[in-house]
């Protein structure tokens, strides 16, 4: 069974983080919630959420894939952080899948791990200030190992490409029913 990671801190996104775990664990993938300043986050519109474990206890080789959802609190905190820099040098070193929505592909090129084409929300290409934006010309832009994503309304189609890259096709296609997703 494929294993990801959500990383929360104070200030996520709500909307993207409960979809992105909700449907890799209907796709049979097992998302780890982790909490980065301990195991309660308190996300953007004051939802809290008890993770499954904290930020002390990763472990690179126990993943597949790191994930991170939006908001800009969340990402100010992880773009900051040179601890949580090295770990997504990590994943891209070992070529592991990283994927980022929204604010969060800011994270990915504060750590150095963005590639040439990448989508975020509307605006933030302006802080992360690399080319390769590929705007509103895609949902889901994938180059190399990594995945992004433009905001909330685009999370479920971004979590659904999640699946099918982890679980395959006939999983991607049971699960994108089940859904109702068009």
């Amino acid at each position: 069974m494929k294993k990801v990671a959500v990383i929360l801190a104070d200030g996520y996104e709500e909307s993207e983080a409960v979809t992105l775990i909700d449907v890799l664990r209907r796709g049979g993938i097992k998302s780890v919630v982790v909490g980065y300043d301990g195991i309660n986050v308190i996300g953007a519109h004051g939802i809290k959420i008890v993770a499954d474990t904290d930020f002390s206890e990763f472990k690179v080789s126990d993943f597949d894939m790191i994930l991170l959802p939006g908001g800009f609190k969340n990402n100010e905190i992880l773009s900051k952080s040179e601890k949580f820099h090295k770990i997504l040098r990590e994943f891209d070193d070992k070529k592991l899948k990283i994927g980022a929505i929204c604010a969060a592909p800011w994270v990915l090129g504060s750590a150095g791990v963005l590639k040439n084409s990448y989508t975020c929300y509307p605006g933030f290409e302006k802080k992360i200030n690399l080319a390769g934006f590929a705007g509103d010309k895609s949902n889901v832009v994938r180059d190399e190992n990594v995945m992004t994503s433009r905001g909330p309304a685009t999370a479920m189609e971004f979590a659904l490409a999640i699946v099918k890259d982890l679980a395959g096709e006939n999983v991607y296609n049971e699960v994108k029913a089940g859904l109702l997703f068009k």
